[in-house]
């Protein structure tokens, strides 16, 4: 989605809406041994309406209005476990929550750090990266991702 305010995507989402139905996010749990709960599922449904890349605490916000019952550590373990077998992906900068994204997909993200929006880059490739690491280096690529700062236009108007 083109967030026009600023001219970036904000919120590119690589699932389908009703992503209880994605027989790959099934597939992904059950080969590493877990199961899609009613838990994972209210967190994955959560991370598809977020605008932009939500914190835990904005995902916990998101199930919280259809459970109230929920608690915030259920939902710190669920994206543990999206994360671990690569349903969800997520990013750290500095003095900001871990956001988490339904994007896996090797890209760039910018974190404006007068707001701390954080929006996608399009146009900028980095899936060569981790073949340039393995060419050069004699490590494995676990997981790669860059972290990127500035002022967004707003901020930056303001």
């Amino acid at each position: 989605m083109i967030n026009s305010k600023i001219g970036m995507v904000t919120d590119h989402q690589t699932l389908q809406e009703d992503i209880s139905g994605v027989p790959e996010v099934r597939e992904r749990l059950r080969r590493s041994g877990y199961t899609l709960t009613s838990q994972r599922r209210a967190v994955l449904e959560a991370l598809s309406r977020a605008e932009g890349h939500p914190s835990a605490e904005d995902v916990y916000l998101i199930v919280k209005r259809e459970n109230p019952r929920v608690a915030l550590g259920t939902v710190y373990q669920a994206l543990s476990v999206l994360e671990e077998v690569g349903v969800v992906g997520s990013k750290h900068w500095a003095d900001s929550p871990t956001r988490y994204d339904l994007n896996v997909e090797p890209h760039l993200d910018i974190r404006c750090t007068g707001c701390g929006e954080v929006s996608e880059v399009p146009g900028v490739a980095l899936g060569g990266i981790e073949a340039l690491i393995r060419k050069n280096t004699p490590y494995k690529v676990t997981r790669a991702t860059m972290v990127v700062e500035g002022l967004c236009p707003a901020c930056i108007d303001s």
